[in-house]
Formats: structure tokens, sequence, C-alpha cells
């Protein structure tokens, strides 16, 4: 058994740390590359969401590298991601690939449950007596590694935007997490944190200056990996803009089991406030985009940038909704849509003009006070 997942941002640290502590053997995907997605997209249907293509491809390349178990996590509709793992295994055969298959259910229901019974059969006689006893432990380590993560990530976030050394936070951020990577054990970890946030913390910034706020919304995938999105939320950040996502690991798993009292209100402050323009459920992140814009715009923030798949059917509807939303609550709305066809020129001109007009109505609001 060699297990592998889909890449999706810092996704392999805390998957690696799990298999590591269980004693299971893994090949963490190589880091998503125009390969990657080429691969993807040459064995996709052309209208498929990148999403599909991205995680194909990852899929693709771990096999040929010796993972013979794949591990996919599921949805319901109306994402498309639901469907993955079924036109995801087609594929895959088609293409001649051998491989197991087990699905991480979005909810623990009795018939998710026996879905996983029947795909863990082969794999439950490869397991040994210290999988079983360690692997609820390995869940523990790999828990505090997503947390930690996310820490580092969110302090990167604040630091970047009154940064004086242009990429400095990056650096230090990636040195960071790679502490942190190889950290084993609560005490390393922990210590491991505590290192990695000093390192960032030694950026040199400029504490007089007044970054503009931005929230990013979108689709999760689109949001969550910078391989993906071209680096928005970095190129943001360098830009002067402090960024904020409620997007985060730790927020959809919570949600998934139920738990997280905070992120729980918060997710249905975002839904609630999205029913001004949204008269029903539309599924995926739809009405959490449309409500976290409205809230950030009574917040007082000064933009939104929206992130989405080309094609992708909830975020397509959020996006004629925010249109509207922008002009009801005044905040500038950048949609970009994201497809196998993006060049960063593209996404780096489209933010610099972005944060040029913030700039213009900061200049405007200044001159008419």
């Amino acid at each position: 058994m060699r297990v592998t997942f889909p890449r999706l941002g810092t996704m392999h640290i805390f998957c690696k740390a799990i298999a590591e502590t269980a004693g299971i053997p893994y090949l963490v995907p190589p880091i998503t590359s125009r390969k990657t997605l080429a691969l993807g997209v040459k064995n996709s249907n052309e209208c498929i969401c990148l999403p599909f293509k991205v995680i194909l491809g990852n899929f693709i390349e771990a096999l040929q590298r010796g993972a013979d178990t794949i591990v996919m996590v599921g949805s319901g509709p109306p994402c498309r991601l639901g469907l993955y793992d079924l036109v995801h295994k087609v594929i895959l055969e088609d293409l001649g690939l051998r491989y197991r298959w087990l699905t991480i259910p979005p909810r623990l229901t009795w018939e998710a449950l026996m879905k996983n019974h029947e795909e863990t059969k082969t794999l439950r006689r490869e397991l040994t007596l210290r999988n079983y006893l360690t692997f609820p432990y390995a869940l523990y380590i790999g828990w505090r590694k997503m947390l930690a993560t996310e820490r580092l990530e969110r302090l990167a976030m604040a630091v970047r935007a009154r940064e004086t050394v242009r990429g400095s936070t990056q650096r230090n951020l990636q040195q960071a997490l790679r502490m942190l990577d190889e950290s084993s054990g609560g005490k390393e970890i922990k210590e491991a944190v505590r290192d990695g946030e000093r390192i960032i913390q030694t950026t040199e910034q400029d504490r007089g200056r007044q970054p503009f706020r931005v929230a990013i919304v979108g689709e999760l995938y689109t949001v969550m990996d910078p391989e993906i999105n071209g680096g928005v939320e970095q190129r943001l950040g360098e830009m002067g803009v402090a960024v904020t996502r409620s997007s985060w690991f730790s927020t959809h798993i919570n949600r998934s089991l139920g738990v997280g009292r905070e992120q729980k209100k918060e997710r249905l402050r975002f839904y609630q406030t999205s029913l001004e323009y949204l008269g029903y459920d539309v599924g995926a992140e739809c009405n959490f985009s449309v409500g976290e814009t409205i809230m950030r715009a009574r917040e007082g923030y000064d933009g939104v940038v929206h992130l989405m798949p080309f094609a992708c059917m909830p975020e397509t509807t959020a996006s004629a909704v925010l249109k509207q939303v922008s002009k009801d609550y005044h905040i500038p709305v950048l949609t970009l849509t994201l497809d196998e066809q993006d060049v960063e020129s593209r996404i780096q001109t489209l933010l610099e003009a972005f944060v040029d007009m913030l700039l213009w109505r900061r200049d405007k609001k200044a001159a008419a006070a």
C-alpha cells in the first residue's frame, strides 16, 4: 500500500503527518505545475471545471511515481466535486493505471459508512495492528499541524501587507512551513510554530502604512490553492493589501463534523445574509460568497476578490448576484474566472488595476473630506 491524495495548498503537510505517524506508506504528489495541468486537461472533457483537471493531474503523476491507493474527499450537489470520484475512476482505468480508492464523505451518514466499508475491504487486510492503534493519535497530530499551518499563514497575511522588501514575508513563511513539516510530536509542533512565528515577525515592516482591507471569497479550491489561483493572496499582500478569507481546511472540516461553534455561527451569518439576494440554498460556496461580500461591505472593507473556476455552476450564480451587491453596497468586487488558459500576466494586471482603483477611491474620499 502506498497512499496518495490531491495536492491542495498546504494540505500535504498534515496528510503526510497522519500517514507518517500511523506508519502508512504514502506519496505526496509533485507540486502542481503546467505539466500537472496538461495531464488533467488532456484526459478531461474541456467543459469540466479547473479543480477536476488539476486533481486528475495530481493523481496521474502520483500513480506514475508508485502510489497505489487514492484518498479523495467527497461533496454534495450541486457542486460536481461529489461526482469527481466516479469520473476520475473511469478516466484512470482507461489510462491503464492500477489503484485502490477511498472516498472521505462530507457527512458521516450510514450510506457513506457502508460505502467506505466496501471500498476498504482490500485495504484493511494490508493494515497492521500498529496502524490501527496509532491512527487516532495520527489524526490528532495531523489536526495540530493543520491548525499550525493556518496560524502561520494568517500571520503572514497580516505582515505581508506592510513588508518593505517585496517577497520577504513569503520567503520567511516558506521557511516556517518547512520547519513545521519536519516536526513530529506535539512538543516539536509547538516549538516549530513558535520559531516560525518569530521568523515571520522578523520581516522588516513599514508600521506607518495603512493597508487596504480586501476579502477573498469563492470556490474553496481556487481560494485555498495558490498554485491554481496564481498566488492571488500573495500578490495582493505585496501590493499593500491586508487579505482576509474564511475558507480554511479547519473551517470546512468542522462544518462537516458539525463542530466549531464560532465557525458555525459565522457560516450561518453569511448564509442568512445571502438570502437578501438568494431565496434558497444554491449549494457549495455560492451563498457564502454572496453573504460574506455583504458582511465585509458592512464591516468597512475596501473590496472583495471573488475567485471561481470556469464553468463552476454555483459560483457562476454568485458572480451574477455579486454585480448587484457591488452596486447596492458600494464595494468593488473583482471576479477572477480561472481556467487552464490563464497566464500570470493577466492575473497580475487585473489585480494591479483593482488596487489602483482602490487607491483612487481612497484619494477621492480624502479629497471630499
